[in-house]
This record gives structure tokens, C-alpha cells and sequence, in this order.
């Protein structure tokens, strides 16, 4: 019985919009759960007030006014500032309690996406790296991120289907973010993060069995 496991872990999920890094969260922490292994589930933006505060800017509840008097969302780098201030309020009220308590800490979304998302430098298709990581300096590294790799066609579909995007969920966006989480996980992957890919377009309860028996396979 390789569950539970004897250490903690911290795990976590990563992927497009729509690449179904939710939907993975929640049916890996069942498929555990059933297999007597205590899992804790968060994501971010969190739930706490600064996550709330990240999710009305994104969904342009929460805006700034332009030049001409119309409301226009939050520069990069205050959200940039905000998704690390975000983070690590997530590490101390609930990533860490987690890991206390001998739980896997399962994370839908870290700062891989703050690398990708707010990593852009004036819409070039360079990423600025250094700023955003010494940002995100103090964030724990993960034990495990899962990268689900997905089409911008799929991700779009499974979008248009929620009926709702928020202020990074276009055509135009998604292909320069799909390109820069590539550089992303490629940066991390050299600097020694434990990353395993997976084809988001795979049906979803195999995608769900390879992320278990990754899990047993590396740390039971």
C-alpha cells in the first residue's frame, strides 16, 4: 500500500486557461482521498483577500481609469505585485498548514503562471524573468508541478463553453502565453524543478491516472 505517503508533499497544477488545471485539481484530490491519502486543495488567486481582490481586476470588476475617463484594467506590474503578495499569504494560511498537518498541499496554479501571465515586457514576445521571480523569491518550490500542455484551439472551445473569459483570454493572448509557458517550464526544468508534462487534450480521468501514479511513483 504505497498510500498514505510517510512525507508531505507540495504539488502543483499548471496550464493555459481552459487547459483543465481546475477540474485536474479536483479529481486528483478525489482519486487520493480514496486511496487514504489526506490532500489539501487551494488555488490562486486565492481565496483570501487578496486573491478576491485579483479576481475582480481580472474580471474587470476592479479597474483603473485611462486617459480618457474609461475604465482600463491594472497595469502589469501592480498585478504582478499583488499575485506575489497574493502567493505568499497562500503559502502561510493554507500551502503550509497543509505540509503541517502531513497533507499533500495541491495548488491549481503557483508562480509559473505569474512567470507567464505577468512576465510580458511592453507586449514583446520576450519574457522578463528577473523581475518576477525575485518577486516571487520567497514562494516555496514545488515537489511536483503537473503541466498541462494544451492547444490555444482547445483552450478557447473549452472557454467559449463557461461563456465568460477574463482580461487574458483571447485568441491573440493565449498563443504568446502558450509560447511563453514553454520558456517557463523549460527555465524552471533547468534550474532543477521536478516538471512532468502531460497532453491536456488526453481524456480526463487517464490524464487523472497518470498524475496518481506519478505521485506513487516518486514519493511513496
Amino acid at each position: 500500500m504505497s498510500f498514505p505517503l510517510s512525507d508531505p508533499i507540495f504539488l502543483v497544477i499548471e496550464g493555459l486557461d481552459g487547459a483543465g488545471t481546475t477540474t485536474q485539481s479536483r479529481r486528483v484530490a478525489d482519486a487520493l482521498r480514496k486511496k487514504g491519502q489526506p490532500v489539501s486543495v487551494s488555488r490562486e488567486p486565492s481565496d483570501g483577500p487578496i486573491g478576491v481582490l485579483i479576481r475582480q481586476m481580472l474580471s474587470m470588476r476592479v479597474t483603473i481609469p485611462g486617459d480618457d475617463g474609461q475604465p482600463e484594467p491594472v497595469g502589469r506590474e501592480t498585478l504582478a505585485l499583488l499575485f506575489a503578495a497574493d502567493r505568499l499569504d497562500h503559502i502561510d494560511a493554507e500551502i503550509g498548514p497543509a505540509l503541517g498537518r502531513g497533507e499533500i498541499a495541491l495548488s491549481d496554479r503557483y508562480y509559473h503562471s505569474s512567470l507567464a501571465y505577468q512576465g510580458d515586457v511592453d507586449g514583446e514576445e520576450s519574457v522578463d524573468y528577473g523581475w518576477v521571480q525575485q518577486i516571487n523569491s520567497r514562494a516555496r518550490a514545488p515537489d511536483l508541478t503537473i503541466f498541462l500542455q494544451a492547444s490555444v484551439d482547445l483552450c478557447l472551445g473549452r472557454l467559449d463553453d463557461r461563456g465568460r473569459r477574463d482580461i487574458y483570454e483571447s485568441r491573440e493572448k493565449l498563443e504568446r502565453l502558450c509560447r511563453r509557458y514553454e520558456e517557463v517550464m523549460n527555465l524552471l526544468d533547468e534550474r532543477g524543478e521536478k516538471i512532468l508534462r502531460l497532453d491536456a487534450s488526453r481524456p480526463v480521468d487517464e490524464l487523472t491516472d497518470c498524475i496518481v501514479e506519478e505521485i506513487e511513483t516518486s514519493f511513496s
